[in-house]
């Protein structure tokens, strides 16, 4: 056992005993200096506060911050004039100088965990929605299907909104599509009608573009042209491009970084970013949650919830990635995905 412990454990012994007798155990304080005590005790506070938050913490950082505090505290008792003690009041005060400056060291060290430790948690959060992001906008292929997880009550519409589109149904349903991604700007998803046969929107980088399966191509050179499809699109949160919305997710949405004990079936330890849309003067989904890769950033699961319901469709709806098999490299123009002698036309 070590020095330091020993002094610690007869400390402890110390102020047991005179919390029980308030004529203290001589003996005791003589083997033991008031400059001993103060330590620590100072010390054993310390220990109980940093292992509270051991598992969330800078430890250069903190250890720098606790140093400066304790250098502050041994200038300040240095700088006191010398004075000779009344022996008859020396017990009395030494024992209050050690619990005065204990409780004072206690209060300064929760303060500083209160305000570091928020701020650390943010830090956190931010850091890993930068990894999202950027491993959002690699060119590596990735399939995601789409499940509905709620749909909007029928009895519940909102004051805002007219009958006439509360009433109106989704021409799409997205409920098991396949969403194919690489990067930025690349994608392609098939939805079915709701009256009947398919649709196939896709963008290859440099043209956008959208079919039925029994009527032409058409394709334009905005990127944008044919994403309200997109979960999420009527409120500029698709999820193809995120990537584009991180400002909007700083500065309009509290995003928190959560602890979760999930693993995929190749036994990825998962980790969840929650963001909470601020205000309604926001625009964009009301809350996100993305279950992602914490090594590489990859998203894994992604929770689009509080979705628009002024042109129909679902309340909440979650991808999930089930491939990541590299898909070819013209796979995301619309060559690929209908026969040569189907009509093309440009807007």
């Amino acid at each position: 056992m070590s020095k330091r412990t020993n002094v610690s454990q007869r400390t402890n012994d110390l102020l047991s005993d005179w919390l029980d007798d308030a004529d203290g155990n001589p003996g005791s304080e003589q083997n033991l200096s008031a400059d001993g005590v103060c330590e620590s005790v100072a010390d054993s506070l310390l220990v109980h506060g940093l292992l509270a938050d051991i598992g969330h913490r800078d430890a250069e950082h903190d250890a720098r911050q606790i140093q400066a505090l304790m250098k502050r505290i041994d200038l300040e008792s240095k700088s006191e004039p010398d004075a000779v003690p009344d022996p008859s009041e020396s017990s009395g005060r030494g024992r209050f100088a050690v619990v005065s400056s204990a409780l004072a060291l206690a209060a300064a060290v929760m303060v500083m965990f209160a305000v570091v430790g928020p701020q650390q948690r943010v830090s956190a959060a931010m850091a890993s929605l930068e990894k999202v992001v950027e491993a959002a906008l690699k060119p590596l292929d990735r399939t995601y299907r789409v499940h509905v997880v709620e749909e909007y009550s029928p009895d519940k519409r909102p004051r805002n909104l007219s009958q006439t589109a509360w009433d109106r149904k989704s021409p799409k349903q997205i409920d098991g599509a396949t969403i194919y991604v690489r990067g930025a700007n690349e994608y392609v998803m098939t939805v079915l009608l709701a009256q009947g046969g398919t649709r196939t929107s896709g963008c290859d980088g440099r043209y956008s573009w959208s079919f039925r399966e029994d009527g032409p191509v058409h394709v334009t050179e905005d990127l944008n042209r044919f994403r309200g499809g997109m979960p999420g699109g009527q409120h500029d949160m698709p999820f193809l491009n995120i990537h584009a919305h991180l400002s909007q997710l700083k500065v309009g949405y509290d995003v928190e970084l959560i602890d979760l004990q999930e693993s995929t079936a190749d036994s990825v330890s998962l980790s969840q970013l929650n963001c909470a849309r601020k205000s309604n003067d926001v625009r964009g989904t009301k809350w996100v949650k993305i279950r992602f890769d914490p090594k590489n950033g990859t998203v894994h699961k992604m929770m689009l919830d509080g979705l628009p319901r002024g042109r129909g469709g679902p309340k909440s709806v979650m991808l999930e990635l089930i491939d990541q098999s590299d898909l070819g490299q013209d796979f995301f123009s619309h060559d690929s995905h209908h026969l040569p002698e189907r009509k093309v036309r440009f807007e």
